[in-house]
């Protein structure tokens, strides 16, 4: 008798497994990990430190060499803000950088002084 009952268990166990395997999950349960990086420079590609860094709701500061990492969930672009004003060696634009959904090595980006 409990044999039966336990092949039974194990049956409708596998039969769901079977399930998920072959159809997955639904896409709005899914959310992939997006991240980019880079270094954010003037127009001589000296680096910019504390320029604040967002995607999506998440945000980070450049380090001393410019540099930034940043990771997010369904995020499409990365917004560029000088929070600190001239204490950071001038005044800079902000800027927008369109990004695709995978994780990105951005290089240098420039941003202009508006003193």
């Amino acid at each position: 008798m409990v044999g039966k009952i336990l092949l039974r268990l194990f049956a409708l166990f596998g039969m769901t497994l079977t399930c998920v395997a072959c159809y997955g999950t639904a896409y709005d349960e899914y959310h992939a990990e997006f991240g980019a990086s880079g270094r954010v420079v003037d127009p001589q590609k000296n680096p910019i430190e504390g320029i604040e860094v967002s995607l999506g709701e998440k945000k980070t500061y450049t380090t001393e060499d410019g540099r930034f990492y940043i990771h997010n969930i369904d995020s499409n672009a990365l917004q560029l803000r000088d929070i600190d004003g001239k204490s950071n060696g001038g005044k800079f634009a902000d800027r927008v950088v369109p990004l695709n959904q995978q994780d990105a090595d951005l290089g240098d980006i420039e941003l202009q002084k508006i003193d």
